[in-house]
């Protein structure tokens, strides 16, 4: 079985404002690295695009901070929705037809690596091109979603706390490697 996760990145905001803004949810929140802080939801690990979308464009609107939400799907599904000043700016699935039984295997679609790099001022267009382009369908393509996810948070030069985490695993004491339960900020 592989990773089931969800998380969102969000570039600004220091971890205290981030965890008032979240007052009433169940989540975590990192301490900040790289000028981003990680969030694990619980209602959006439940893998509910609407309730990650929601939770994303609010930081996002509220904070006026690019925000990156991401969900895995079993390691065999990376989305991600990227969200500036509380607007949908960019989305990406890298297997669009996963869901549909009679349909074939689908190259990724959506991404783009121009305005993900933009919201997290990374050089890196044509690494964060490739990662996104890569299929699970070439010989060189990704096994598991995480090593995409992986390689596109070190590309983007973000937290690594995000990588094969979510609000689940890191609430059972799968920490993240750097990360201790001493560094978060539980809001309930």
């Amino acid at each position: 079985m592989g990773n089931f996760y969800t998380n969102l990145t969000l570039r600004g905001p220091t971890q205290a404002e981030v965890a008032a803004a979240l007052a009433g949810r169940t989540a975590l929140v990192t301490p900040s690295e790289a000028g981003c802080v990680v969030v694990f939801d619980e209602a959006c690990d439940s893998q509910d695009p609407e309730l990650l979308a929601g939770l994303a464009e609010q930081l996002s609107r509220q904070f006026r901070c690019p925000v990156l939400a991401v969900l895995n799907h079993d390691d065999d599904i990376l989305n991600y929705l990227l969200y500036l000043y509380g607007n949908l700016e960019d989305q990406y699935d890298s297997s669009p037809n996963y869901f549909d039984p009679d349909a074939e295997p689908a190259a990724p679609s959506g991404g783009d690596a121009a305005k993900l790099c933009a919201a997290f001022e990374s050089p890196n267009v044509a690494a964060v091109e490739s990662i996104l382009r890569q299929s699970g369908l070439d010989e060189d393509g990704y096994t598991f979603e995480v090593e995409r996810h992986e390689d596109l948070v070190l590309a983007l030069g973000l937290p690594t706390f995000g990588v094969g985490a979510g609000y689940n695993y890191v609430s059972q004491g799968e920490l993240p490697e750097g990360l201790t339960e001493l560094d978060l900020i539980r809001v309930q």
